[in-house]
């Protein structure tokens, strides 16, 4: 096992101090209360903590959140799943077919939603949902049921373009992360960069590799990435090749980390990943959301990272790659404060969207606690791993 070796073996760090730091407090200084390093727990008890932080879904909002998957499996059927049928079939009998639609459809695709219900305009049959539900004080079970009809709309009659880019840029997502984890088995980090770069690019074709367990998925990726781009003009193909570039920021992070090149940020490289999956899913909803909401998806995409490190603990620790999970950056506590944030932050967005009214920010909130537990429970068993 890889230990960094600024690590200790003690359970907790004084807050504000590095693990393994010897520097003392300030003389008379109160001491602040210790930090839980995911070396002190259980893996149960690291998941109860997590469990308990986030706290129980209220099934009040499973209409909406419902109606959010309907529209998006609906779309994946149509807009994904030929392409994964022409490029790589047999996925379709395997555990990452499974894997690859809920990546796509329950994790990604449910940020650009949310966010358009929050806007300050958003589309027409959500603004008349919201307008109505906020202003009459409807309660939170009215309003899913209001905000439900407006999503199933939505998907019927309106912004056919953007539900299509929103389900292959989270498809898209979901297959590069796992074409470059696991296809590339065996191959220099130098050498996986300049095959994705060039896949991207067009410049390297996936057929030259001749195993074909590992050259469908890289065909896959490269069919979704030809289907985002097509029939995209002006500012919006300005959008897109910005957050295409965020793409090729992340490979060469993931590639920095594979070779041991220290993170300055102490964040394991994992920021370019981070912000990258962001700027692709604001792309197809860039007109609505303002940079307050991406800061939020920021924020929301570096829980879930955190949230993912802390569950998969043991296994990054044998692991040549290190994670701020391991070195003690990302303790229960930083973890539960950026939790708090994102919580604040989707209020936040909520108001200046315009909501007046306390039950229609409180619904919203609802709904990301919701969404957020299906994910960490999925993580906790693997599938969103």
């Amino acid at each position: 096992m890889c230990t960094n070796p600024g690590m200790t073996s003690q359970a907790s760090v004084p807050s504000g101090v590095d693990a393994g730091s010897s520097a003392p407090a300030r003389p008379g200084a109160p001491l602040a209360p210790p930090e839980t390093l995911a070396s002190a727990l259980s893996n149960d008890e690291r998941i109860a903590r997590l469990r308990a932080m986030v706290g129980a879904s209220n099934p009040v909002v499973r209409p909406f959140t419902d109606a959010i998957r309907a529209v998006v499996f609906e779309k994946y059927d149509r807009y994904v799943l030929p392409l994964v049928q022409a490029t790589w079939p047999s996925v379709l009998r395997e555990p990452f077919g499974k894997k690859l639609r809920f990546l796509a459809c329950n994790l990604y695709a449910s940020a650009p939603y949310t966010v358009l219900f929050c806007a300050p305009k958003p589309p027409l049959p959500i603004a008349l949902a919201v307008r109505a539900g906020d202003g009459l004080r409807l309660p939170s079970a009215a309003l899913s049921r209001a905000g439900a009809l407006a999503v199933r709309l939505l998907g019927r009659v309106s912004l056919e373009q953007e539900h299509r880019r929103i389900i292959l840029i989270s498809a898209f997502i979901a297959a590069i992360d796992h074409a470059f984890d696991h296809c590339m088995e065996g191959i220099a980090p130098l050498e996986r960069e300049r095959r994705i770069k060039g896949l991207l690019a067009g410049t390297w074709d996936p057929r030259e590799e001749p195993d074909h367990e590992k050259r469908a998925p890289l065909a896959l990726t490269r069919a979704l990435q030809v289907a985002m781009a097509d029939g995209i003009t002006g500012v919006d193909e300005l959008v897109f090749d910005a957050a295409l570039a965020r793409v090729i920021e992340w490979v060469e992070s993931e590639v920095k980390g594979m070779t041991g090149v220290p993170d300055p940020r102490g964040l394991g490289h994992r920021l370019a990943g981070v912000e990258g999956t962001i700027d692709g899913l604001v792309f197809p909803v860039h007109a609505w959301a303002g940079e307050g909401a991406r800061q939020w998806m920021y924020g929301v995409s570096m829980y879930t990272q955190m949230i993912d490190d802390w569950i998969d603990f043991e296994d990054d620790s044998r692991d040549i790659r290190t994670t701020p999970v391991i070195t003690g950056a990302w303790t229960f506590e930083a973890i539960e404060e950026k939790w708090r944030e994102t919580v604040a932050g989707i209020e936040a967005l909520a108001r200046d969207g315009g909501a007046t009214g306390e039950p229609y920010v409180a619904f919203l909130r609802d709904a990301y606690v919701a969404m957020i537990n299906e994910v960490m429970e999925a993580m906790i068993v693997g599938l969103a791993a």
